[in-house]
């Protein structure tokens, strides 16, 4: 009987710690870790960017994620409890993490090494899968493939999926320069800034586009919406007085004396821009040779003009920017209606003067000054 006895409690004592054992194996695999994905990540004291750095933490460190607190993560690292931001984590149990490629050309690689061969081409702005860390690289699936891409070229987020293409600051290639045409088609962006590269002034483009457009979100980066609808040709979001902003980075100074006068050659029709205020609108030479004896094309320009100078035409000088046949052209005028009236359709009870770099007035051969330092500012607000 004894012996039964303590044969069913050596029974019972395997079952527990089976039961117990079994029990902390379960734990253990409830426990989540991750790794680093950036050099010299700040552990912090609390879960934002001006508390006190704990440690600094190496790439591919491993951590314990503790917990979430918004965009960080609570993490034990080396036995000192913190918070990092979750961009910089590479979770291993979420199975995946969404990643956007930095530029164009970037190789995708049947192994974790610079000499190994090439599975394919990425492209800038291109949405990736990360399913592990090795080092300094990254195992991916992009799109029917599957290999290795160095980690300098990718942008990791903290989501799982990447919807689509995404382009955003630090990118530069083709699809960025793609981007910047539309922008600059918009009149959000000078021809001066399709560059190729996603820096401030192209973030703050798509950010007043986003805002312009009513989208859901005006943050500057251009995810699949912003794109969608960016390239939508019934969308006709643009941007006023888009010409004035187009034409920036583009103004030449041209003299009156050297060629300016045969460009800007009499009953030509072009486009002048107010520099202080972006208007526009049409304009014909019918006479003038020490400087362009003008008119307003028609009634509604001169409706505009007049808007330019606040209701009432004046001597005043403005500094503007003359487009005629694909240049340019730094400039000056007044508003003021004045003798010659060619056209009375117009609502312009005369004609007035428009100023190139060294022009003259009629009356007395000489330059006029203050057109010219309109000329001038003209042409540093628009070089």
């Amino acid at each position: 009987m004894k012996k039964r006895l303590a044969g069913i409690i050596l029974c019972l004592c395997i079952c527990a710690l089976a039961l117990f054992g079994a029990g902390a194996r379960v734990y253990a695999a409830e426990r989540t870790f991750g790794q680093i994905t950036a050099s010299d990540v700040n552990l912090r004291r609390e879960s934002n960017a001006d508390s006190d750095v704990l440690a600094t933490m190496p790439l591919n460190a491993e951590i314990e994620i503790l917990g979430e607190d918004g965009n960080w993560y609570r993490v034990d690292y080396n036995g000192t409890i913190g918070y990092v931001r979750q961009d910089y984590v590479f979770v291993n149990t979420l199975g995946s993490r969404a990643a956007y490629v930095t530029a164009d050309g970037v190789k995708l690689r049947g192994g974790p090494d610079p000499s190994a061969y090439i599975i394919t081409t990425l492209h800038a702005g291109q949405g990736v899968k990360v399913k592990q860390m090795l080092g300094e690289w990254y195992f991916v699936i992009a799109g029917d493939e599957s290999g290795y891409v160095h980690r300098s070229y990718l942008l990791m987020t903290k989501v799982s999926n990447t919807s689509s293409d995404l382009l955003k600051v630090g990118m530069e290639g083709q699809e960025v320069k793609r981007l910047q045409r539309e922008l600059y088609n918009r009149g959000f962006l000078s021809a001066a800034d399709v560059t190729g590269s996603y820096g401030a002034k192209t973030r703050a483009a798509v950010a007043e586009f986003q805002k312009g457009a009513k989208l859901s979100s005006a943050d500057g980066v251009a995810g699949a919406e912003t794109l969608a609808a960016l390239y939508d040709s019934t969308n006709r979001t643009t941007k006023a007085n888009a010409l004035a902003t187009q034409v920036k980075g583009t103004v030449e100074l041209l003299d009156w004396f050297k060629g300016g006068s045969d460009w800007l050659y009499r009953y030509c029709k072009f486009v002048v821009i107010d520099v202080r205020t972006g208007l526009s609108f049409n304009v014909r030479r019918f006479g003038g040779w020490y400087h362009a004896d003008c008119e307003p094309l028609t009634a509604n320009d001169t409706a505009i003009m007049k808007k330019i100078v606040n209701g009432t035409w004046t001597w005043n000088r403005r500094p503007i920017w003359v487009v005629f046949n694909g240049r340019v052209v730094a400039a000056s005028m007044h508003s003021m209606p004045h003798m010659a009236n060619p056209t009375q359709s117009n609502n312009f009870p005369g004609h007035f003067c428009i100023h190139l770099y060294h022009s003259k007035v009629h009356a007395n051969s000489k330059e006029c000054p203050r057109h010219q330092a309109c000329v001038m500012e003209a042409y540093r607000k628009g070089r």
